[in-house]
């Protein structure tokens, strides 16, 4: 009995162990929300833009030079057996003597070792051109920024598209599933009417050949779900060949309009206005080239004939004004050039939202139009399954032919998926257009 116990109590542990040691299983079921703050986090395209931020960040930080003092230390050894060199070593060392006058040992000093460290501040007081150099960083951080948001927003719009694309590719799997398992059965009962000799062998040929085309039908269906089932693990930032299911079915979404006409507010938009500033800094930057600049300085100096000591010291203060006049024409030519950069993001920003603003009026007559036409696909589907169920009845009746049941139930089913083709062109145009009037995306 001892050994029993002791013999549960190891196979307990071993399978905790075991248990512990065990990574958590990928996930595979996923909602819209889940799809949408998995892409966030992982997406590349949004990883990557963030990085640009980053970068920006890094930039903003330089252009701090305008602003803040530079502290350089630095060391030197030299030997010399120069008069003049040497007699200055000593003399920075405060090592002159009297005996050092001689003229022959002035003459012939010999070797004269000599370390100097240097502690250097250097502190900008004036310079126009790095002020503005620094506004111009900060504008482009900013626009950096709200470029990310936007990739936020257009790669939440793609992951949706994606995701309710796999809703219509899984239904039309369905649909056409259930309209094939419909022709087996007319398939059987017309075999059964055949061999009783209530029908033709051509209307049988007539049910298999719509059999086959089912066949061939659900497998392009499904050849389509693996195609979006990758597409969405890619915007999600996940191996594409992970398995994927998705847990909300294909409905219409709820929308009501804001009434945006303009797309001035969208981040992508502020982004090109925040570079359109930035450029405009630099065009100002570069003609504050021609500016004087006015630093402070101030060096202490440390000296000794040996490594490491520090017997004698001084120190210097000062102020720099530095006025370049003409450097043969490059900064005459850098201001010409970033200004008409400048004029050249002008146009860009004026062409970008007209653009924009197109897309906005046609998103708003697209949601219109797909609204009218989902109306009219749901009513045709309905009356299509009408018609169906009253040919099918009238059919095991005797009273309908074999070539209008299937017609009939052909039209069934391509007016479910044209239906629900309409419901996902529908969504799709409420999300592009909330995407283009920067409304919120979930």
């Amino acid at each position: 009995m001892n050994y029993m116990k002791s013999l549960l109590v190891v196979c307990f542990t071993l399978t905790g162990y075991t248990l512990f040691g065990q990574e958590p299983a990928e996930r595979t079921a996923f909602s819209l929300e889940d799809a949408l703050d998995m892409a966030s986090e992982n997406n590349r395209e949004i990883r990557k833009s963030l990085a640009d931020v980053a970068a920006a960040k890094a930039g903003n930080q330089q252009a701090n030079a305008a602003f803040l003092p530079a502290v350089e230390v630095s060391g030197a050894y030299s030997s010399s057996n120069d008069p003049l060199y040497a007699f200055g070593f000593k003399l920075q060392q405060q090592g002159i003597t009297m005996a050092d006058f001689d003229p022959a040992l002035i003459n012939d000093p010999g070797q004269t070792n000599h370390f100097a460290t240097q502690v250097l501040i250097e502190q900008p007081l004036i310079n126009v051109d790095a002020w503005m150099g620094k506004g111009a960083a900060n504008n482009q951080l900013k626009a950096t920024e709200q470029k990310t948001q936007y990739t936020r927003e257009y790669v939440a719009f793609l992951v949706k598209q994606t995701y309710y694309a796999l809703q219509l590719a899984q239904g039309r799997v369905a649909v056409m599933n259930k309209a094939y398992q419909a022709t087996e059965a007319y398939l059987s009962m017309a075999e059964d009417n055949l061999e009783q000799g209530y029908l033709k062998e051509a209307d049988v040929m007539a049910i298999r050949v719509r059999r086959h085309e089912q066949v061939a039908g659900v497998q392009e269906a499904e050849n389509k779900v693996k195609s979006v089932k990758e597409t969405l693990n890619f915007l999600m930032g996940r191996p594409i060949d992970l398995p994927l299911q998705i847990t909300d079915s294909i409905t219409q979404v709820s929308f009501s309009f804001d009434n945006a006409t303009s797309v001035l507010n969208r981040a992508d938009v502020v982004a090109m206005q925040y570079g359109l500033e930035a450029h405009k800094k630099m065009s100002k930057s570069d003609l504050m080239k021609f500016a004087p600049r006015l630093n402070a300085f101030g060096m202490y100096n440390m000296y000794d004939a040996d490594l490491g000591g520090f017997d004698s010291d001084s120190y210097m203060v000062g102020l720099k004004l530095q006025w370049r006049l003409f450097n043969g024409g490059r900064n005459l030519g850098k201001y010409k050039q970033s200004k008409a950069h400048y004029n050249k993001a002008q146009i860009a920003y004026q062409d970008y939202v007209e653009k924009e603003n197109m897309e906005l009026s046609k998103a708003i007559r697209d949601i219109a139009v797909a609204e009218s036409q989902l109306v009219s696909y749901k009513l045709a589907a309905q009356e299509a399954h009408e018609s169906m169920r009253i040919r099918t009845n009238r059919y095991h009746q005797g009273m309908e032919r074999t070539s209008d049941l299937l017609m009939a139930e052909a039209k069934a089913e391509e007016s479910q998926l044209k239906y629900m083709n309409a419901i996902y062109h529908y969504n799709v145009a409420v999300f592009k257009y909330q995407m283009l009037a920067s409304e919120a995306l979930r």
